[in-house]
């Protein structure tokens, strides 16, 4: 005998759909390597171009969040398409 919710009930849980997306370590060598980036970046406004510390910090931290953005709307543009 069976007790089970959806036996006594006659309802069926509907079935997800697997979530299809990049794996956790794509993730994080593209998150690596963007942060490498950034402070590839700091380093060089700051020693090559001999910008001020907290400019070249600025620039660098700028960028990211310009990055963030950018990826935060190609991500919103891609799931309304779904």
């Amino acid at each position: 005998m069976t007790t089970d919710q959806e036996t006594a009930t006659g309802q069926i849980e509907p079935v997800r759909p697997v979530a299809r997306g990049l794996s956790r370590n794509l993730v994080m060598i593209v998150g690596g390597g963007t942060v490498g980036g950034l402070v590839a970046w700091f380093f060089y406004a700051w020693l090559g171009l001999r910008r001020n510390a907290v400019d070249a910090a600025g620039e660098s931290i700028g960028s990211g969040i310009f990055l963030l953005l950018v990826l935060s709307v190609a991500g919103t543009t891609y799931r309304s398409r779904r």
